[in-house]
């Protein structure tokens, strides 16, 4: 079980391997080849970033039952796209506009590894780099028109990811909590998902190529809407196995 970091040293980008409060420092990109350094940092005096940074991350929404409601038969889920440039790490500002209701919602990500198209559900596993958590900062539509939800979820800092990737994690079963100022608002399991991480992987490799370091949103169980968030917050997502990613509100200029 290995757990990937990526941090700012001497304003240079590493990745690097997280041993309790020590990060092991790499040499290389994760998703190829790399080799130890032999030097090690503490992770309080680096600055964490986003374990990856994506070509894409791709969503899911109404993936989880307890947001849709217990069912026969469930519609598959819809999907969305939030661009590189929306991806921030822990500990960074969230900015939104003044007089928009904007919320935040708690998701497992899925990091893919190698290059991935049409694949089928019993392979999708070995395509799996790690997980992460993720927030999905979403923004009320535009007059209820955006249907594309480009402006709802693709915003600058609306996807912050982290604190690390875990390389070896059954996701069947883990508890998922979206707390404001220490208040929870989401609190719900990965048992609740409709489609698996495999199904998942398999839906989407038949519409769209995932390349390595692509993260994939698993959907984010009910009461996200309820999550409202305004200047001066902070969010803290906890994921069980994956530890906690927060982040502050703050209003854009």
């Amino acid at each position: 079980m290995l757990k990937y970091i990526k941090y700012l040293k001497n304003e240079i980008e590493k990745y690097g391997i997280l041993k309790e409060n020590k990060i092991l420092e790499l040499e290389g990109s994760i998703f190829e080849d790399y080799e130890s350094t032999g030097i090690s940092v503490n992770v309080v005096d680096v600055k964490i970033l986003s374990p990856t940074s994506p070509s894409k991350v791709i969503a899911l929404g109404y993936n989880y039952k307890d947001l849709v409601g217990e069912r026969i038969r469930y519609d598959e889920p819809v999907i969305f796209i939030k661009p590189g440039s929306s991806v921030i790490g822990p500990n960074d500002d969230i900015c939104i506009p003044e007089n928009k209701k904007i919320w935040t919602e708690v998701e497992l990500g899925i990091v893919i590894g190698k290059k991935c198209k049409n694949v089928e559900i019993n392979d999708a596993k070995q395509y799996i780099f790690g997980f992460t958590i993720g927030n999905d900062v979403t923004m009320e539509n535009i007059l209820n028109r955006d249907h594309h939800l480009a402006r709802s979820k693709a915003c600058d800092t609306f996807c912050p990811l982290g604190p690390h990737i875990e390389t070896e994690l059954n996701t069947d079963n883990l508890n998922l909590i979206n707390k404001i100022n220490g208040t929870i608002y989401q609190n719900s399991n990965t048992n609740k998902r409709i489609l698996s991480d495999c199904e998942i992987i398999g839906f989407i490799s038949k519409l769209i190529t995932l390349y390595p370091g692509d993260v994939i949103l698993t959907g984010t169980p009910a009461n996200a809407e309820k999550s409202l968030i305004y200047h001066g917050d902070i969010v803290s997502m906890e994921i069980q196995g994956l530890g906690k990613l927060s982040n502050k509100i703050k209003l854009s200029i």
